[in-house]
């Protein structure tokens, strides 16, 4: 897996294929960036904001995001071999901003999420929205962007935008 635009392009990002997470496809990374960079239902300078990759994973969303020129990156995931590979990414690069955090947001509070303008959701397993609105969502301040991705279609509140793929869906919506 490769980043796919921005001064990062071509870098590869390490990951070990035997662990349980599913990486987010480059079609999908590609698109996600592009609506946030050309949408004019968006309107964001990637520039000026705080991006978090809340179940972070390989990082691919959150490395994505600097290497398209976000101002910082917060990686959150609760698998602390996950954080350190993306470390060793971040290592090899020069001039990023970021924080990793190694918490479970279904169990414990993230202060530090309502720093951020977009929040990135995707849950390690199929967790319903319910629990994620209860759980993550009732817990931030409004007015910040959430961008989940789900295997199921849901209704929900201040939806922005929405984009379907063939087993998964993106959701754009305020908080």
């Amino acid at each position: 897996m490769r980043v796919i635009s921005g001064k990062y392009k071509g870098r590869r990002i390490l990951f070990e294929s035997k662990n349980n997470y599913r990486p987010t496809l480059s079609r999908i990374r590609e698109d996600i960036f592009n609506l946030l960079s050309h949408n004019n239902n968006l309107d964001l300078d990637l520039k000026n904001l705080i991006f978090c990759d809340l179940f972070a994973g390989t990082g691919s969303i959150g490395i994505e995001a600097l290497s398209r020129g976000v101002k910082k990156v917060i990686f959150n995931d609760i698998d602390r071999s996950n954080t350190d590979k993306i470390k060793d990414f971040l290592k090899s690069v020069k001039d990023v901003n970021y924080e990793i955090i190694n918490k479970n947001p279904f169990l414990q509070e993230i202060d530090i999420l309502n720093n951020c303008e977009i929040i990135y959701i995707d849950p390690p397993y199929d967790h319903s929205f319910n629990l994620i609105k209860s759980k993550i969502l009732d817990k931030i301040q409004s007015n910040i962007l959430i961008i989940l991705e789900n295997s199921h279609v849901i209704n929900v509140d201040n939806l922005i935008l929405k984009k379907n793929y063939k087993n998964k869906n993106l959701f754009f919506f305020k908080t």
